[in-house]
C-alpha cells in the first residue's frame, strides 16, 4: 500500500489523522510509514517538512523510492494504530514561497535569455538555481528579477493539474519530464507550466518579493542565489542594520558608505605600504648591525613571525660568507636557516637533519629553509644546527 500524499492536492493542510501501516528502524530512531500524509519528504531540491506526530517531534521525512512510501522519522515513539499529525506552519509557508518563487524566476530566465534551470536547491537561508550560461551579468539578473516581481504583483493563479502521459508533449512544459503515470503540473496562469511534486502557493501574490542576492560560478555553470517572501524582509532588515552600523562608524550617509569605505580602504593600503617600506628599512639597518661570529649569525626571537624572520635572514645573507640560524618562540617553535650565495652549505639538508632530531615539519631550498613545531629549547636547537655545519 502506497502512502497517499495529501500535500499533492492541498499544500495548505497542516493537520491530519492517519493509520500506521509500518514501523521500522532508521538508524537509532523510529521510522513510521502512514497510510496518508501531508508531510513533504525531501525531494526535488526542496527539504522536508517538520512538525509533530502525536506530540513527538518529526526530525526527518524521506521517500522510500522502491516502494513509493514516505518514512516519517521521529525522535521518540508512539502508541496505537493511529496518529494525529501537525505540520510546522512557518516552515511549510516559507518553503512554499521559495519553491513557487523559483518557478517564477526560472521562467523569467527562460523568457528573457533562453536559459532553462538545470538544478534547484532550497536552503535554510537562501536558494539557488543553476543556469547553462558562462556568466550572468548584474543587468541580466535585474531584468529577470524585474519580470519575476511583475508576475508576483499581477497575482496570477497557481493551479495544480494532472496531465496524462499521452498528452504531456502538448502541455507546454518549461522542462521535459521522464516521470511515468499522470504528471502533476504546477500551472502559473499564462506564464509557466512545470512538472513538480513540491508544495506551492495558490497565487503568485503570496510569494512576496523575489530578490537575487548573488551570482557565482559552479560546475561550469552560472549559479544564481535568491530569496523570496518573508526571507526578503529578514534580509532587508539585516542589511539595513548593517548599513546603519557602517554609516555611524565611518560618519557617512547610508548610501554614501560604499565610496567612503573605498576611500578608507585605499588610504589603508597606502599606509600599509608606507609601514612596509619603513619596516624594510629597519630590517636593512638591523641586518647591517647584526652580530656575525666566525661566519654564523645566530639568534632567538619571541613572536617575531616567520615571514619577518625570513626577510631578516635574507638581508643578513647579503654579507658574503654568512650562514644564518634564527629561531622564533611563538605559538610554536619555528626556525629559519639561510646562507649567502657564496657559501656551499645546503641549509635545506641542515634543516632536515635538525628536524630528524627535534621533530617538526619544514623544507626549503639550498639557500633558505624554514621549519616549525620543533620540540626542545631554541638555544639547544640552534646550537645543534651550528655544530652540524
Amino acid at each position: 500500500m502506497k502512502t497517499e500524499r495529501l500535500y499533492y492536492n492541498d499544500p495548505y493542510l497542516l493537520e491530519f489523522d492517519a493509520k500506521i501501516i509500518e514501523a521500522r528502524a532508521v538508524g537509532d530512531r523510529l521510522g513510521l510509514v502512514l497510510d496518508k500524509t501531508a508531510f513533504y519528504p525531501t525531494s526535488g531540491g526542496q527539504p522536508n517538512d517538520l512538525g509533530m506526530i502525536d506530540d513527538v517531534p518529526l526530525v526527518d521525512c524521506l521517500e522510500d523510492e522502491a516502494s513509493g512510501n514516505i518514512i516519517h522519522v521521529i525522535e521518540g515513539s508512539v502508541t496505537g494504530p493511529s496518529v494525529h499529525a501537525r505540520i510546522d506552519p512557518a516552515r511549510r509557508a516559507d518553503h512554499m514561497q521559495q519553491h513557487s518563487g523559483q518557478h517564477v524566476l526560472s521562467q523569467a530566465f527562460v523568457e528573457l535569455f533562453n536559459w532553462p534551470t538545470v538544478s534547484f536547491h532550497l536552503g535554510a537561508v537562501s536558494c539557488t538555481i543553476d543556469l547553462p550560461a558562462d556568466s550572468v551579468s548584474r543587468e541580466q539578473a535585474e531584468a529577470a528579477e524585474d519580470l519575476a516581481n511583475r508576475i508576483v504583483r499581477e497575482n496570477r493563479s497557481v493551479a495544480i493539474r494532472y496531465i496524462a502521459p499521452e498528452n504531456i508533449s502538448e502541455a507546454g512544459l518549461r522542462k521535459p519530464t521522464d516521470r511515468s503515470g499522470d504528471i502533476r503540473v504546477i500551472d502559473i496562469a499564462g506564464y509557466d507550466r512545470s512538472a513538480c511534486g513540491g508544495t506551492h502557493v495558490r497565487t503568485t501574490g503570496e510569494i512576496g518579493p523575489i530578490l537575487i542576492t548573488g551570482i557565482d560560478r559552479a560546475k561550469k555553470q552560472a549559479r544564481v542565489e535568491f530569496i523570496s517572501g518573508g526571507r526578503v524582509l529578514k534580509y532587508a532588515r539585516q542589511a539595513n542594520r548593517t548599513l546603519e552600523s557602517i554609516s555611524q562608524t565611518i560618519s557617512a550617509a547610508p548610501f554614501e558608505t560604499a565610496s567612503a569605505v573605498r576611500a578608507l580602504w585605499d588610504e589603508h593600503q597606502r599606509t600599509r605600504k608606507r609601514i612596509e617600506d619603513f619596516e624594510s628599512e629597519l630590517l636593512d639597518y638591523e641586518a647591517a648591525q647584526f652580530p656575525v661570529s666566525n661566519g654564523v649569525a645566530k639568534a632567538t626571537f619571541k613572536n617575531r613571525g616567520i615571514e619577518k624572520l625570513k626577510m631578516l635572514a635574507v638581508k643578513i645573507c647579503a654579507r658574503p660568507g654568512t650562514v644564518v640560524l634564527l629561531a622564533d618562540e611563538g605559538d610554536q617553535l619555528r626556525v629559519v636557516f639561510a646562507r649567502s650565495a657564496d657559501v656551499a652549505i645546503d641549509v635545506a639538508a641542515l634543516l632536515k637533519k635538525t628536524l630528524e632530531r627535534f621533530g617538526g615539519r619544514g623544507g626549503g631550498r639550498p639557500n633558505l629553509a624554514q621549519g616549525g613545531g620543533l620540540t626542545g629549547s631554541a638555544e639547544e636547537i640552534l646550537n645543534c644546527a651550528h655544530e652540524m655545519l
